[in-house]
Order: structure tokens, then sequence, then C-alpha cells
């Protein structure tokens, strides 16, 4: 039985990660896919994870609408997909800009409503 609180769509998108450094660290940026999307939140791959409760500003370019998705989310969790070398995270949205939430909700539900 499904447990999430949110519609999920598998698809794949381009997002840039800013990992929101600590103390006095330089800002590390790296680009991923989504593999999953939903108004919550996002599963990515990736090579490079990063620990459990780290923050990030996300941009996420939706393929099919070429809208831009900015905000900042949490890792939820992280899983080794192949021997330490390619990894999948959850992300949980902690901050969406206005405009960014109206364009993910009608993103989701769209695709959702027309199945």
């Amino acid at each position: 039985m499904e447990k999430r609180r949110e519609k999920r769509l598998d698809e794949e998108n381009k997002v840039i990660i800013h990992v929101i450094p600590e103390n006095e660290q330089q800002e590390e940026s790296f680009y991923s896919f989504s593999r999953d999307i939903s108004v919550g939140g996002l599963r990515l791959m990736t090579d490079s994870p990063l620990p459990v409760k780290t923050r990030v500003k996300l941009e996420i370019a939706l393929t099919e609408s070429k809208k831009l998705i900015s905000g900042i989310a949490e890792v939820r969790w992280v899983k080794s997909l192949f021997e330490d070398e390619v990894f999948e995270m959850g992300l949980e949205f902690v901050e969406l800009d206005p405009q960014s939430r109206v364009h993910l909700l009608e993103h989701v539900y769209r695709k959702v409503l027309s199945r």
C-alpha cells in the first residue's frame, strides 16, 4: 500500500544542486537528474551522495513545461545502488518560492489527471 501523501511522477528532470555550506565552507554545486517528483519532494540519481539532513538549494528544469522550480530541500535518505558509485537520494522540499510551488502543482496534477 502506498504510504506517500503526495502523487509522484516517474520522470527525469535536470537538477542543479547547491549544497548550503555550514560554517565557512565553500558552496559545492553539482548536476543530477530526478527519478521522480511530487509536490513534496523528489528522488535523485547521483554519484555524489550527501549526508541525511543536509540542506540544499535546488533548481529543477521541468522537461515538459520548461518551467524552472527553485527552492530549498533537505536530504531525507540515501541508498547505494551500484557498488557505492551510484546513489539515490530522497529530498523533501522545505521551502519553495510561491511561483515555483504553483508551477510544480500545475505540472504534477496536470499529468496525474491526464492518466
